[in-house]
């Protein structure tokens, strides 16, 4: 039996496997999965892949890639610096395994936000480049829409979240409400395959074993096909009985010359989707390599008691399903790394120290590890990994021993995808609170993604393309140097 059956309800026929683009999935099933093969008529799509690493709350600038150890107490780094493989470059001490690695990067010290809190739209602004009233569709939204909404020859989703689990994170559910398909339709809104749901009150995330260990949604449960060979062409006549996008399908004259649209949606319920998702294929070493199960995260939780609640770091296993989702064809995954909000030990945020002793180590070794990862598989050129947030932190210590939120600047490192690495983009002044040099904006990352998975030069050509899809795409620079 070929089932969907998500945290929130007790199952769903085979039918709505052939209606699951309206559940999130997109076109897994068949209506716009049949939209053609974009090697083959959407010349416009490059094949490369971004993986977006979120570091909701918005992390020191000080204490992570643009330390200032010659700044007065009260504004320098507060745990000192490390040396990187780049002259005269360092980082927070937190980050020495990514130091080693600074020739892979490119880090931006002139990366300026207009973000004053973590509202929804806040991120939102992050999320399209746009500061628009009205609300754009996010980066990945535009790129699900102008590419389709699945990989035409594996079906896994074009847009991806990945979410951390921490279903109690305030951070998290900004993050996750500002991250919209706009005005475009839901079917180009990210697959978060955690089934994470936003009811009025508060997320429920995915489900956690009373060991600590959070396991992916159900719906990835029965994403394979277990069905004996020789039944397959009964399952072939079978389905064409189940709903009527089949039927659609068979009679509708624009699909009657594209058989290969047909053997499309057999192969998505043919060849295991769910395989990209299962990390149990991988080998042990790789898995013990981007492992941070064994780093405790201290958080501000959703109900803001004053203890903190503690968790185990998911950081790396996301890091490596979002290599493997990449390699099956996904174009943008998001990675959520919620909770870098350490104002201090007010009760309702992590003391500064405590944040960084956490989130730091666990984004060190993730992130090493998948730089590593993709450099070792050959995929270093085909994918643009992002990491930032939505803002910085204050240039001045706070009274209790933390940063308060600061949108002027923030931290932004990029690796990959083809670009120049090893070097230093921009300036920011002696206190790390403002560049110096021409200021690199979210519209600039917003170009810069949508720029590295679509080519514009060529979306120019075709003029059924929405005007404003374009203009998205071309809404800021893309990040100067990199090229």
């Amino acid at each position: 039996m070929f089932t969907i059956r998500p945290s929130y309800s007790d199952g769903c026929s085979r039918r709505a496997f052939l209606r699951v683009g309206a559940a999130g999935l997109g076109s897994l099933g068949l209506p716009g999965l049949l939209r053609g093969n974009p090697a083959c008529d959407k010349p416009w799509v490059r094949g490369k892949s971004v993986v977006w690493l979120w570091l909701g709350g918005g992390p020191p600038q000080a204490e992570t890639w643009d330390p200032k150890p010659d700044a007065p107490d009260s504004v320098r780094t507060m745990f000192g610096t490390i040396r990187t493989s780049l002259p005269e470059v360092t980082f927070g001490s937190h980050f020495p395994k990514l130091a080693e690695r600074a020739q892979r990067l490119a880090i931006v010290r002139s990366f300026q936000t207009p973000c004053k809190d973590h509202q929804d739209n806040w991120v939102r602004t992050m999320l399209t480049g746009s500061e628009a009233k009205l609300s754009p569709p996010s980066v990945g939204s535009v790129y699900s829409f102008l590419r389709g909404t699945n990989h035409p020859g594996t079906g896994v989703p074009s847009y991806i979240v990945l979410d951390s689990g921490n279903n109690k994170e305030f951070l998290q559910e900004h993050f996750l409400r500002g991250n919209t398909a706009g005005d475009l339709p839901e079917a180009y809104a990210a697959f978060n395959p955690a089934g994470v749901i936003l009811p009025a009150s508060k997320p429920t995330g995915p489900q956690r074993k009373p060991d600590g260990e959070v396991t992916f949604s159900p719906l990835l449960n029965s994403m394979e096909l277990r069905l004996p060979a020789d039944r397959w062409d009964d399952r072939r006549a079978l389905l064409r009985q189940f709903d009527p996008a089949a039927h659609k399908l068979e009679s509708d004259p624009a699909l009657a010359t594209h058989e290969a649209y047909r053997d499309q949606a057999y192969l998505v319920l043919k060849g295991s989707v769910a395989e990209a998702f299962r990390l149990d294929r991988e080998d042990p070493k790789t898995i013990s390599r981007y492992d941070t199960s064994n780093i405790t995260l201290t958080c501000p939780n959703f109900l803001k008691l004053p203890d903190f609640p503690r968790r185990p770091s998911m950081l790396g296993r996301q890091m490596l399903m979002a290599r493997r989702l990449c390699e099956a064809g996904a174009g943008l995954v998001m990675v959520e790394n919620c909770g870098w909000d350490f104002h201090g030990g007010d009760g309702l945020n992590p003391p500064q120290k405590a944040g960084l002793e956490g989130f730091g180590p666990s984004l060190d070794r993730a992130v090493s590890a998948f730089l590593d990862d993709v450099n070792e598989r050959g995929l270093e050129d085909r994918i643009l990994l992002v990491v930032c947030g939505e803002m910085g932190r204050t240039p001045k210590i706070n009274l209790k021993g933390g940063r308060d939120h600061w949108p002027t600047l923030a931290p932004l490192l990029l690796a990959g995808g083809g670009f120049k690495m090893g070097q230093v983009i921009g300036k920011s002044d002696a206190q790390a609170g403002r560049p110096v040099t021409t200021p690199v904006t979210p519209a600039d990352l917003a170009s810069t993604v949508l720029q590295t998975l679509l080519d514009p030069t060529k979306l120019r050509l075709f003029p059924n393309i929405r005007a404003d899809l374009l203009r998205r795409i071309e809404q800021g620079q893309p990040i100067p140097g990199l090229v």
